[in-house]
């Protein structure tokens, strides 16, 4: 009795388990091939029964026309700008539209007058209806990740218009590469290219066209703080073939500008580096035989701005380049600046320690040359304090003058 009741039992569960696969598939079943009866009263469309999901429709044109893709791009925001890994975090709905003549559709079906389950002229089917068809094997450029969202399922529809055009809609999260160049930093600018194309099939074959919806065009839209200032522009024509050693692919897309604000650095980094530097000529005022004094503040100065360099160093994103980037040209001017400083400054105390001063020279004063400047000099060092504040700030201001307004950051 025991072994019969087992038997029973396994016979149920594997019963089960056909009843509920058959109902699982019953949809694709009905879908997937045309008859009489589906194409005129059930469904609005089908798929004959020779159509195959391996073969693009392009392939059963006779005229050999090439396939026209269609791209849309609604844009949320840049999520993410990360300058160590160089990649964009981009929320987008990213829509696929193509034609696929092998249908067959029912044009005096009542789905197509009335907005039932979409637009007028489009049934709007769940997602894994897409498993059934022909679907274009797309490359992003620069893909790094491809993040779908769910919530119950995934967010996703797809729609069959009139016109035998399929529309597959979803939201994703696409984080991209893009090539920086960050000599220029904290003025860099970058401008990364959003590029979708065909995997496979080139140009001859495959073609595309796109939009993009951009969100500053939506006020209920803000902008996510970051770094940088964000554009979007459409993609430039010359971007419009990817060059592979395969074939020449066509690609559509954006681009995104990208610019760095500097505004919070020139309070945090600039103004502070200034301020070390015009401090450090009040030593020059300083009687130099207060040698503590005097000494001490330069030597505080100068350790402080190379602190303030090494943390700079270590927040600024990394360049390939072997030469210094914007910020560090001012602040490595800046430490030159306080350096320079503590030379005269030694130069002036060995004078003193020396006791140049109370040597005899015979100085032309009508007509001095470059020994008699020198001999003046020795002879009174505080002269060399009062040259130094008058060539320091005129050096430093004419310094800034070309730093910020007649440098072109871009070339650097």
């Amino acid at each position: 009795c025991r072994s019969n009741f087992s038997s029973l039992q396994v016979t149920m569960k594997l019963l089960s388990v056909v009843v509920l696969t058959v109902v699982h598939l019953f949809p694709l079943i009905v879908t997937q091939t045309c008859t009489k009866n589906t194409t005129s009263k059930k469904l609005p469309w089908c798929l004959p029964k020779s159509y195959d999901k391996k073969k693009p429709p392009f392939l059963f044109d006779d005229e050999g026309q090439t396939m026209s893709i269609h791209y849309a791009f609604s844009i949320r925001e840049v999520s993410e700008v990360t300058d160590s890994e160089q990649t964009l975090e981009i929320p987008m709905y990213f829509t696929v539209a193509w034609e696929d003549d092998r249908l067959e559709v029912d044009h005096t079906h009542t789905a197509w007058k009335k907005s039932t389950t979409g637009p007028v002229n489009e049934s709007t089917e769940d997602a894994e209806t897409l498993k059934l068809f022909w679907k274009p094997n797309l490359e992003i450029y620069g893909l790094q990740e491809f993040k779908k969202h769910n919530i119950l399922n995934e967010m996703a529809g797809l729609r069959i218009s009139r016109s035998k055009r399929i529309t597959f809609d979803i939201k994703v999260t696409i984080v991209v590469s893009c090539q920086m160049d960050f000599n220029d930093y904290p003025f860099d600018e970058h401008t990364c290219f959003f590029q979708v194309g065909s995997y496979f099939y080139d140009k001859n074959s495959v073609t595309c066209t796109s939009e993009f919806h951009d969100p500053r065009s939506k006020s209920n839209i803000q902008e996510r703080s970051l770094q940088h200032s964000v554009k979007f522009r459409k993609l430039r024509r010359s971007r419009g073939v990817v060059r592979l050693q395969s074939g020449e692919y066509a690609a559509c897309g954006f681009e995104v500008l990208l610019r760095r604000k500097h505004e919070p650095l020139i309070y945090q980094i600039y103004i502070p580096c200034c301020l070390f530097v015009t401090v450090s000529w009040i030593s020059f005022i300083i009687d130099p035989k207060v040698i503590p004094g005097r000494m001490s503040l330069l030597v505080i100065l100068f350790l402080v701005i190379i602190n303030v360099f090494n943390n700079v160093r270590s927040n600024a994103p990394s360049s390939g380049s072997t030469k210094l980037n914007a910020i560090d040209q001012f602040i490595m001017t800046c430490i030159f600046m306080i350096f320079s400083a503590i030379i005269e400054y030694a130069v002036v105390l060995s004078i003193f320690t020396l006791k140049l001063d109370e040597r005899t020279y015979s100085i032309n004063t009508e007509r001095p040359t470059w020994r008699d400047r020198i001999c003046m000099i020795l002879k009174n060092p505080r002269k060399l304090d009062l040259m130094s504040i008058i060539a320091f700030s005129s050096c430093f201001v004419l310094y800034n003058f070309n730093y910020w307004v007649i440098t072109d950051h871009n070339e650097i």
